[in-house]
């Protein structure tokens, strides 16, 4: 099934419905697998893209719990990996899902 997907924080910070409305959106098929990294294994949530070239990828969520969900839609909250290597962090992310 597909969603639209979007973004409800930016750096970790809770953005503005209207904000996150005329922010970017992204679609395709959500996929959920489980990887490791470090010897500890995660729970992923990834956005396949309609289109296998497209550049515009989101970033999966790690860890992705059901915050509500509606006739029309649902929300997940889980954490998005911000950097490479040892500077890498975590901040929280949430997706706004709906059919397009």
């Amino acid at each position: 099934m597909r969603f639209k997907i979007f973004l409800l924080r930016r750096g970790g910070r809770r953005l503005s419905w209207r904000d996150a409305q005329n922010g970017p959106t992204y679609i395709g098929r959500l996929v959920t697998h489980t990887e490791e990294r470090g010897g500890e294994q995660y729970r992923v949530t990834r956005l396949q893209p309609d289109d296998p070239m497209s550049n515009d990828r989101l970033p999966v969520l790690y860890e992705a719990v059901l915050l509500g969900f509606a006739p029309v839609a649902f929300r997940l909250r889980g954490f998005e990996r911000v950097g490479e290597g040892e500077n890498a962090y975590s901040v929280v992310q949430e997706w706004h899902c709906e059919i397009p």
